[in-house]
């Protein structure tokens, strides 16, 4: 399989967001077309606007000329793939015009054995100050004020009996893109993959030198910290996982498998 393009650094979005004109940051001040009849003007929604404002105003009206955060609006609301959010969030925005990287909102997947959805202290981290003036943003805050959590909507959805551990996955070098597609690219988030047994076989029965990778012993570690915190004893496919690999494996490409065993995946 090979291996796709990764994606920009966090360091790189903390540089460009100080690069960019504060009209560019938060909204509000920077010149925008007239507006239909009967249309809000982004100029004019100021703070306890909603994202419903946000959708009104970009309907179907050419949005060429206006700001990128409105473009990116607009973007989400026309998509046709994958679930309308609850607040307007484009990723191409975020990864692509803004530099951030995956691991910046989504902190803590790397150490999990599920996708982590960012927290509001992780939205409010860069959303106190950026973004004020626009409806989707004032949205964001009236949540933090009442202190409720955004319910957005799932994407990645797997069967109770399948599980995916990030941790082995991101600790053996795949990129956020092998399972999640160009997500660069999306202004509203889709599930790119069929997520089937077949498509997950695919890749761990694929060219060693580009995929293979042991993963066993990360699960069985996995296994015996989630017991270790919910006060219960080691699962048994953790012990028969510990046991298929030794812990000290190498785990260089070209060198390993990744495992096929039914016990890998279905506990």
């Amino acid at each position: 399989m090979k291996k796709p393009q990764k994606l920009p650094t966090v360091l790189g979005g903390v540089f460009f967001l100080g690069a960019l004109p504060a009209a560019a940051l938060f909204g509000g001040s920077q010149e925008r077309g007239s507006a239909r009849e009967q249309e809000a003007d982004p100029a004019e929604v100021g703070q306890g606007a909603t994202a419903d404002e946000a959708r009104l105003y970009a309907g179907d009206r050419d949005m060429a000329s206006e700001p990128p955060q409105w473009r990116a609006i607009a973007a989400h609301e026309r998509a046709t793939r994958g679930p309308r959010q609850p607040i307007p969030f484009s990723h191409a925005f975020h990864v692509t015009d803004m530099q951030i990287d995956c691991m910046y909102c989504h902190t803590g997947t790397e150490r999990a054995d599920s996708g982590i959805i960012p927290s509001m202290e992780v939205c409010m981290g860069c959303h106190r100050v950026a973004g004020t003036g626009l409806p989707p943003i004032e949205d964001l805050r009236a949540y933090d004020a009442r202190g409720e959590a955004v319910e957005w909507e799932w994407v990645y959805k797997l069967p109770e009996f399948v599980q995916f551990s990030h941790q082995a996955h991101l600790r053996n070098g795949l990129e956020c893109q092998a399972c999640h597609g160009p997500v660069e690219e999306m202004h509203r988030v889709y599930q790119w993959a069929p997520l089937t047994m077949g498509w997950c076989l695919d890749c761990h029965r694929g060219d060693p030198e580009e995929g293979d990778v042991a993963t066993d012993h990360l699960l069985a570690r996995a296994h015996a910290e989630a017991a270790a915190e919910a006060g219960a004893p080691a699962h048994p496919v953790g012990r028969q996982a510990h046991s298929l690999y030794p812990l000290n494996i190498d785990t260089d490409y070209g060198q390993t498998r990744a495992p096929t065993d039914c016990a890998a995946c279905h506990y």
